[in-house]
């Protein structure tokens, strides 16, 4: 009898570690790609393959998005191709990696997006808007940047490095815009 009794605290134990194992199984496993999963990888894969729970249902958040930006460069040239004042740099929108909180300014997030999912609405409706914010400007230079964001393996891989020299930055549309003479019309659109 004393043999039975100390066998039933063992009997529990061990059932509870096996029942963690599998919740933990349980979890893990459906999104064996992401960082976590593939450092725990070894000790759950091989069990989960065993018993039916290698599914992959990706029910984890996705990673984190890109930072996406209009970069744009506005120049004052006489007739010659001086330069009458120092070009001015700017970014739409003007919060580009401090992320946007004010719902008014999300708007201009959208307004990005709109912009750049089509390249020719920089030059026709991007352009003109910025030539009369800076009335005396004779040129607008226009990009589309992407600040990527690194992967977890590189960030852990890298850890004296900051995500900032981690992450690239991809230009993907570049459009020109002249402010003298031009007249663009929405209709081209």
């Amino acid at each position: 009898m004393t043999l039975m009794k100390k066998a039933v605290p063992l009997f529990k134990a061990l059932l509870s570690l096996w029942i963690v194992y599998n919740i933990f199984t349980m979890l893990v496993m459906p999104n064996v790609g992401a960082y976590f999963g593939r450092v725990t990888s070894r000790f759950i894969t091989p069990y989960a393959n065993t018993v039916g729970l290698n599914a992959s249902w990706n029910f984890f958040s996705p990673d984190p998005a890109h930072t996406m930006y209009i970069r744009y460069t506005v120049r004052y040239l006489d007739a010659d191709g001086n330069e009458t004042k120092e070009s001015v740099e700017g970014y739409f929108p003007e919060e580009k990696n401090r992320g946007v909180s004010a719902p008014s300014r999300k708007r201009d997030l959208y307004a990005m997006r709109f912009m750049v999912i089509e390249p020719k609405r920089l030059r026709i409706l991007m352009g003109p808007w910025l030539c009369k914010q800076y009335p005396e400007s004779t040129s607008i230079e226009m990009e589309h940047v992407i600040e990527t964001v690194p992967p977890l393996d590189q960030v852990v891989t890298l850890k004296d490095e900051t995500v900032k020299d981690l992450s690239q930055e991809l230009q993907f549309v570049r459009e020109f815009y002249s402010c003298v003479g031009e007249a663009n019309d929405e209709v081209e659109l």
